[in-house]
């Protein structure tokens, strides 16, 4: 029998701890840059949104146009009626035929393993009762790439490890350790992601342009003007 030292256990939770610690920085690091980024596309939209709709406007008229004297083809009505029939028949959707009998045994299993009346704390029945309601979700989109993905999640899981002796304490703090090395590496993606996103770059650019004494957005929407001004131009000309 394998024996547990109690130096090991003591620093497998100080990386627990430490793990946590840098989980809540990252977690919190990334929703503050998030609002930060939708806050500044809602500025965006108030302040170029109608532009932009407006320059929208008038080059679907200059389409319509241009459709009207032969220059440009027109769309097939065949086409947007096959699109809205795929839309209206759920093609693309989840497939709702009648479970599977491997489905309905996955399903099984999965709600015996992790259902959240054999949790033995608050935290782990939260957890099993997230699972759960994916496990649900999954079972009802007939989804069973999902409920596998979910299974074996649930079996690395720290909770899936059953028993009160040391080496079964022991594997469910290698397995948290693990989780939360994966959630820190989630997080970090997550904020390379949001870095690297559209908008991120827009707003960095209107940082630097601030910096440097002028507006983006001003620039922006005068830049957006000229353009409905020779769009509009040239539908007149096509009238």
């Amino acid at each position: 029998m394998l024996t547990v030292r109690p130096s090991e256990t003591a620093e497998l939770r100080d990386q627990i701890a430490k793990l946590e610690g840098e989980f809540s920085e990252k977690r919190a690091a990334a929703e503050s840059l998030q609002i930060e980024l939708q806050r500044f596309q809602a500025r965006y939209l108030r302040e170029l949104g109608r532009e932009y709709a407006d320059l929208a406007a008038v080059q679907g008229a200059i389409e319509e146009a241009e459709v009207r004297l032969g220059v440009r083809p027109a769309v097939d009505p065949a086409d947007e009626s096959d699109e809205a029939a795929g839309s209206e028949t759920g093609e693309g959707c989840s497939n709702q035929a009648e479970p599977s009998v491997d489905l309905k045994r996955m399903f099984r299993d999965i709600a015996k393993a992790i259902h959240p009346d054999r949790a033995h704390n608050t935290a782990a029945r939260d957890r099993r009762h997230s699972l759960m309601a994916e496990a649900n979700r999954a079972y009802a989109d007939r989804d069973e790439d999902r409920l596998r993905l979910i299974l074996r999640v649930w079996e690395r899981s720290p909770e899936s490890v059953p028993g009160d002796d040391p080496e079964a304490a022991r594997i469910r703090l290698e397995r948290r350790v693990a989780e939360l090395r994966e959630q820190v590496l989630a997080l970090d993606l997550e904020l390379v992601d949001l870095a690297r996103s559209a908008i991120a770059k827009l707003k960095q650019r209107a940082d630097e342009a601030a910096a440097d004494g002028w507006d983006l957005f001003a620039e922006m929407r005068r830049q957006v003007r000229r353009e409905i001004m020779t769009a509009k131009f040239r539908l007149t000309g096509l009238q």
